[in-house]
């Protein structure tokens, strides 16, 4: 089975081949279909794949994670009559099956698809770098964005946010729930204690008076980090979506029964507060 990955910002390339190679697809066979900048709008690309899958058909168009990558998939199939998919988590390319995250991320479907060209676009993965560069004998197919459509009379582009810290850290404090009188200025205080960025479930957020920009889940950031410490979250699956792939997970909750600890390498069932206050202070004797 053939396949294509599109990209429209530099720095989907590296990534993309990284993803397609932990499928076990031989990127060495793919070809890359790469436009000369990013689209404003859909239309841009649009008639430019459509004209690029005439002239070498494959069987699946792969797009980057975004709304711009959903967008295109989604259209893309209905213009070719095949199979469209966001958000896919996996590929197993032979089979021609995906999976994706349904339920608030509590359970993965595996959906086969059996019209094609298959359009799938990327789930939204940690922020990471990658060393990874493109194969020398990689097939490079260039798009041309068409001009602005008619009916868009206007475009104002919003500045991109800057990366925040808690995407980049090596260790995490990832807060729940749990312990709602404990503060912000106490939270972040054991943080940098312990040389981590601290993080937020939705719900302790929109309890009021904690940060939004550093709440972690499916709404929120994906992180993998190196140590995450998460101190009063249960486990629902919207949170622990945005630190499964951190290399090691110390739970602490007084419920010995919450799902956080089928997750965790280290669960300690205990109060939080006390215990990371008790360990900081270890800490900052040593």
């Amino acid at each position: 089975m053939t396949l294509a990955f599109v990209t429209y910002d530099d720095g989907h390339d590296a990534l993309l081949v990284e993803w397609l190679m932990t499928q076990g697809v031989m990127v060495d066979d793919c070809e890359h279909w790469r436009a000369a900048a990013t689209p404003a709008v859909a239309e841009q690309l649009l008639a430019a794949l459509v004209a690029q899958w005439q002239q070498t058909p494959v069987d699946v168009v792969l797009f980057p994670a975004g709304a711009l990558g959903d967008e295109l998939a989604t259209r893309l199939a209905w213009r070719l009559k095949g199979s469209g998919v966001c958000q896919i988590s996996s590929l197993a390319l032979a089979a021609g099956e995906v999976t994706k995250a349904t339920f608030g991320s509590a359970l993965q479907a595996t959906l086969v698809l059996t019209m094609r060209p298959f359009c799938l676009s990327l789930a939204r993965q940690p922020a990471r770098h990658t060393t990874i560069s493109l194969p020398e004998g990689l097939t490079q197919r260039e798009l041309s964005l068409a001009p602005l459509p008619a009916w868009c009379a206007e475009i104002s582009v919003s500045p991109s946010p800057s990366v925040h810290p808690l995407t980049l850290a090596r260790r995490v404090l990832a807060v729940g729930q749990g312990a709602e009188s404990v503060d912000e200025t106490t939270i972040l205080a054991m943080a940098a204690a312990m040389d981590a960025e601290a993080g937020y479930s939705r719900a302790r957020v929109m309890n009021g008076g904690f940060d939004a920009l550093r709440m972690i889940g499916i709404s929120g950031h994906l992180l993998a980090p190196d140590v995450c410490i998460v101190a009063g979250a249960s486990g629902a699956p919207a949170f622990s979506a945005g630190i499964r792939q951190s290399q090691f997970i110390v739970a602490i909750n007084r419920d010995a029964q919450a799902p956080i600890f089928s997750t965790a390498d280290v669960g300690i069932v205990d109060d939080w507060p006390s215990l990371l206050t008790a360990l900081t202070a270890c800490m900052r004797d040593s």
